[in-house]
Order: structure tokens, then sequence, then C-alpha cells
């Protein structure tokens, strides 16, 4: 598998520059193409949805028209800009949609290979619907991203590994990322981490992609997986986190699992989900 094709979908109200810089930095190491694609709502179908009592507050299909096209000016006057200045002039480009933001990350996520999008806000419903489109819709591997990065993403890769089926698909998903990052380490809260290894042989099923990977001891030790797996990526100096994205049920795929929540709310580094 490679990454040719990354999707960055924007919308109002998202935060646009850190999704940029990170499928910058992806772009780059993976000769990859990305595709930007800004979602504007529909706003008639908008109104629909809005209660007597917005309405009463002044909220009407103008209002909403004027501040789709406030957000949308900001985007497309920084893109050419970041493009520039992250030497992808012929390997990004712009996308205009109408319609609802899920249903762009559905179809076209479908065909990428990779989705960035901005860290779930959960004051935000567009942002978590974003997040939970991205995971159980597409088939693919989504990057989290948690804010402005500093360091490349693919410096120091950090797998959360406990040999299920979602950590599984993250890994495979993450592939073409783990073959190019500088340092790839892997979590795992089990007692003894050589036995698992003998057991589930991801090290040699990563040296036979080429990637040397160590284990990374968990620190402290606790209950807490999600606490411990932030606190060893702080400690080991991880830049990006590969894990499963998991839920307590299978029906009820909305419900995230402990794990995937404190990850989405704590990760200060970009997280590679796959369901």
């Amino acid at each position: 598998m490679t990454i040719r094709d990354i999707l960055v979908p924007l919308g109002p109200g998202v935060d646009f520059e850190p999704q940029f810089d990170a499928a910058a930095h992806l772009a780059r190491a993976l000769n990859a193409q990305v595709n930007v694609v800004f979602t504007r709502p529909d706003a008639v179908m908008a109104m629909a949805g809005v209660s007597d009592m917005l309405t009463a507050a002044g909220i009407a299909v103008d209002t909403i028209e004027h501040e789709t096209l406030i957000a949308e000016t900001s985007a497309i006057d920084q893109f050419p800009h970041w493009r520039k200045a992250n030497g992808l002039t012929t390997g990004a480009v712009w996308h205009e949609r109408i319609g609802e933001i899920a249903d762009t990350i559905t179809d076209v996520g479908r065909v990428s290979d990779l989705i960035v999008i901005g860290k779930p806000d959960p004051y935000e419903a567009g942002s978590e619907d974003m997040f939970h489109t991205a995971i159980h819709a597409t088939g693919r591997p989504a990057m989290i991203v948690p804010g402005r990065q500093a360091d490349n993403p693919l410096d120091h890769v950090l797998i959360a590994w406990n040999g299920s089926l979602e950590a599984v698909h993250a890994v495979a998903g993450a592939m073409p990322m783990l073959e190019a990052a500088g340092r790839v380490s892997i979590f795992t809260m089990q007692e003894n981490p050589h036995a698992l290894h003998r057991h589930l042989g991801l090290i040699e099923h990563l040296d036979h992609h080429g990637i040397h990977a160590e284990w990374a001891i968990p620190s402290p030790r606790s209950g807490d997986v999600g606490l411990c797996l932030t606190q060893t990526a702080s400690r080991e100096g991880a830049t990006m986190i590969v894990m499963g994205a998991y839920t307590h049920h299978r029906v009820h795929q909305f419900l995230l699992g402990g794990v995937t929540r404190h990850m989405l709310a704590h990760a200060e580094i970009p997280v590679v989900m796959m369901h």
C-alpha cells in the first residue's frame, strides 16, 4: 500500500492551519497529493434544522451564507500562501462542494488514502461528526491533529498495540508512514512485552517491511491505559501515535471506548486512528 491522496476536509468553523501543516509534512515525505475540500452547507437545508427560537433571534439564510462566505474566503486566501511556503505548488489542490461535510468525507474519503482532520471539539457538533464519519464510514486511516505542530509527525511514531483487529487495521493503514518514519516504537500494557513480542511477532512483521521497531516500556505502570499511553509518548518524545479506534459496542459506533476518548481529549501530538 502507498499513500498518494491525502484528504483535508474543511468547512465553516474548522481550524484549518494545523491540518494544512500536518498534511504538508506527509505529502513531502510520501510524495502524495493533498486534496483540500471546503464544503459549504446548503443554507436552505440548514435553516430547516434551526429551531423557531433561533429563527426569532435573527438566524436566517442570509446569516448562514454570510458566515460561510467569510470562513471560505479566509481559507482560500491562506491556501496559496501555505502551498507555496511548503513547496507544494503542484501537489495540493483546492476543491469546493455544497452540502454536508460528513457526506464529503464519506464520498471523497473512500477514494483517498488518508484523511487529516482537526481534533474533535465536544462543544462543536460538526467536528465530532467529521471524526466519526472519517473513522466509521470510510474504511481509511484518519490523522487527528490537535493543534499547531512544529515537528515533523514522522520523526518518531509510537504504535499503541494490543493485538486487536482495530490495532491491526491501524498499523496496516499507517504502514507507508511507518516506513517513512525516522523512528518507530511500540507501546503495550503487557507486563512482559518480550512475551507479547514472541506471541504476536509485530516486530518481525514490521521488519519484513524494512521497519526497525523497538519496545517502549510503559511509564508509569497504571491501569489507566490512555493516561499511560500519553505519558509514555511524552517521555519517549513521540511525534505521532498510531492506534485503533475503539467503541464500547459494535452497534453503537458513536459511543467511544475510554482509551479512544482519552486520546482525543488529551493527546498533544497527531494521532492516526482506524477502526
